[in-house]
């Protein structure tokens, strides 16, 4: 009887159309997204570093879970807890640097849902969901009227280095994605 209830309660329990165990799994990609942006402070000195991380995660999530909403809920995962570990300056805003590129990605892998399945679609993908960080800052840094540091080295390089840096963890979370074949079942189930 145990048992029974216990396979009602994982096939009927549903976010965004995700079972239980890929809505857990989304939630771990969520909160090492937002980890890894509070404990891997590099010093780079590029504007973006950190995204490289951020992306790879963010990214992993969407091509393991393959289901709509799992970018989207990794980014909010990511900035709810990066809101109360480490904002940082940004604040609460910080919570929109994570939720935008799930969105993004979100929109994309749906859009296009082929681009799962190649390496330089899915950097690509991941490269344009990191340059909307760009956009949050600007919008945020100009309603608030925020210092916007980004625009001390020219526009350019820092949109240039974005794409870069979000393009090499899109491409490092597929390339560690076809290779842990054990667990893309959980997108099957």
């Amino acid at each position: 009887m145990l048992e029974k209830n216990q396979s009602v309660i994982r096939n009927n329990f549903r976010i965004f159309g995700m079972a239980l165990t890929q809505a857990l799994v989304v939630t771990i990609f969520g909160v090492v997204a937002a980890i890894g942006n509070v404990a891997l402070k590099l010093p780079l000195h590029l504007p973006g570093h950190r995204g490289l991380f951020i992306m790879l995660a963010i990214t992993a999530c969407c091509i393991m879970i393959r289901k709509p909403g799992a970018g989207t809920l990794a980014g909010f995962i990511a900035g709810f807890v990066t809101v109360f570990i480490a904002p940082g300056v940004k604040g609460i805003f910080a919570f929109f640097d994570f939720l935008l590129p799930g969105i993004v990605m979100d929109v994309f892998v749906s859009v296009i849902p082929i681009a799962i399945n190649k390496w330089y679609m899915i950097g690509t993908i991941a490269g344009l969901a990191q340059l909307s960080k760009v956009l949050v800052n600007y919008i945020f840094g100009s309603i608030l009227d925020l210092p916007m540091s980004f625009l001390s080295l020219g526009l350019s390089v820092v949109l240039v280095s974005h794409l870069i840096l979000g393009f090499t963890g899109g491409v490092i979370a597929y390339f560690v994605c076809a290779r842990v074949v054990g667990l893309r079942q959980i997108s099957q189930k």
